[in-house]
């Protein structure tokens, strides 16, 4: 009798355990932890691969400083230069003045991922969701203004990193922005991200 028990007890010790894992390997990408990482996504740096809508291709570095601070900066021979900051995207293009092409960032969906916290349990932004074996797709668009386009993340691995976004405006063009050799560094200068500086340093380098 007292085997049988032995017995009964280790094989509810091993149901317990095996649920318990099974729940450890589904939740980080659960939306809660989602949020979470996002949240915490403070700094990132990576290589970028982009296709517009288009077709066409280009590439360079991407840095991101939340909240609110985006910087894209082109491989040659493209050389154009995006930058988010103080409720700005402002693009400068090489060939064109030193002024840049500047719009206020809340009409760009990408705006949804700059915000100091994520919330994408109780704050409406998520449209659409699907996940499979370490990975998943996460559509977010403003549910007060829906019209203005999303951004679709896709997230994988064994712990969620950010792996690609695809940003989907309001006339229905997408850009597809695949990141490599991901970095988290401390601290990134906020100088790489001011607008009124770059506009300076144009001007002094055309006297």
């Amino acid at each position: 009798m007292v085997s049988i028990i032995k017995g009964f007890v280790k094989i509810q010790i091993f149901v317990v355990l095996f649920i318990s894992a099974s729940i450890l390997r589904a939740d980080p990408y659960s939306l809660k932890n989602l949020s979470e990482y996002l949240t915490n996504l403070k700094l990132l740096k990576a290589n970028f691969f982009q296709v517009n809508a288009d077709g066409s291709e280009s590439s360079g570095i991407i840095l991101l400083k939340r909240p609110g601070r985006m910087r894209f900066e082109y491989d040659k021979p493209d050389k154009t230069l995006v930058l988010v900051a103080a409720g700005a995207l402002a693009i400068f293009d090489p060939k064109g003045d030193q002024e840049p092409m500047t719009y206020p960032v809340r009409n760009n969906p990408i705006s949804l991922l700059l915000n100091s916290e994520i919330d994408l349990i109780n704050s409406g932004i998520v449209s659409n969701y699907m996940e499979a074996s370490e990975e998943a797709v996460l559509i977010i668009r403003d549910p007060i203004t829906p019209e203005s386009g999303s951004v679709e993340l896709l997230f994988a691995g064994a712990q969620p990193e950010l792996k690609k976004f695809t940003v989907k405006n309001e006339n229905g063009t997408s850009t597809s922005i695949a990141l490599e050799d991901t970095e988290y560094p401390k601290n990134i200068n906020d100088t790489l991200f001011s607008i009124a500086l770059e506009i300076n340093k144009r001007k002094d380098s055309d006297k």
